[in-house]
């Protein structure tokens, strides 16, 4: 027995020492430590100068925790700058020098594109068939980096504005849409003209429609049509200018303090621009009452007793 014993340790043993030969590996060199592009913190980096090979150069800056376009002053949107941040601490899979450009073989003198972070400027040239990696110049040298960044280098302005219609974390107060007037009273909004169908449940989820209103695409326009009926959106702090019209099935909303139209799918214009009825004789939904009557003339505003969509949030 004690035999059997000693025999399972020395067996013990000599497992333990296989993990450990496999993990250290005795004699083997270490692989080099990592290139990286440049050695820019980019929590530190203010301002994103683009030089695309199309269209006008742009910038995009910080401001807090948010970035913008510098102009049109648009909002930018916040995963697609999060992925262009990493572009300078991207991985160096080889280095090259500028004589190594034989007849500009790696196409970066001209670039193809060019971006600045703050002062460090990183231009793009072609892209190797190799592993599917493309050339990128900084100062004298020449990388090979993942092909994951030259769409957002060659983007224009408008592919860079955020979708969502309004800040994060704006209360709306008021809504004038077609035909509709929304007020926030306290606890309650007012409605005008008054909307006996509408229920408590279906005002609140038009406001909450339009809080978290997120368009398909937006896309650069220089003009609002002669027939767009016009919105106006107010927070506390700040309000929104818009106009809206049909374009087939689907629907425009055109701002008027930017060359810029957002565009909605015809279920969401349709969110956004109607409030929900109650058949006749048909149960409210549950939670739900029927918007308070007001002591205004008939035609004038009806009071909901609908609870604002979120707790009010500063206006940025």
């Amino acid at each position: 027995m004690r035999g059997r014993l000693w025999l399972n340790l020395a067996l013990a043993l000599v497992v333990a020492a296989l993990a450990a030969v496999a993990w250290f590996q005795p004699g083997k060199t270490p692989p080099p430590p990592q290139v990286k592009l440049t050695k820019l913190d980019p929590q530190t980096v203010k301002r994103i100068d683009f030089h695309p090979p199309r269209g006008a150069a742009f910038a995009l800056v910080r401001d807090g925790k948010d970035w913008f376009i510098d102009s049109p002053r648009l909002r930018a949107q916040p995963f697609r700058v999060e992925t262009l941040l990493e572009l300078p601490g991207a991985a160096s899979a080889a280095q090259f020098t500028l004589a190594d450009n034989k007849d500009n073989g790696f196409g970066v003198d001209p670039p193809q594109a060019r971006l600045r972070f703050d002062d460090t400027e990183i231009a793009f040239g072609l892209t190797n068939p190799v592993g599917l990696r493309r050339y990128v110049r900084v100062g004298d040298a020449v990388h090979l980096i993942d092909d994951r960044f030259y769409h957002h280098a060659a983007s224009t302005w408008v592919a860079w504005v955020d979708r969502r219609v309004l800040p994060e974390g704006v209360t709306l107060t008021a809504l004038d849409l077609p035909g509709l007037r929304l007020r926030r009273e306290g606890t309650a909004w007012k409605i005008s003209p008054e909307q006996p169908k509408a229920s408590a449940d279906a005002i609140t989820m038009l406001i909450e429609e339009w809080q978290r209103a997120y368009a398909m695409d937006v896309e650069e326009s220089t003009a609002v049509p002669a027939d767009a009926r016009a919105l106006r959106l107010e927070w506390q702090g700040g309000a929104l200018e818009l106009a809206v019209a049909q374009d087939g099935d689907e629907w425009l909303l055109y701002r008027r303090d930017a060359p810029v139209r957002y565009r909605f799918s015809a279920n969401q214009g349709k969110r956004l621009l109607e409030i929900e009825q109650t058949a006749p004789g048909a149960a409210q939904p549950t939670g739900a009452t029927e918007p308070a009557a007001s002591d205004e003339p008939d035609g004038e505003a009806a009071e909901s007793s609908a609870p604002p969509a979120s707790p009010p949030a500063a206006a940025p």
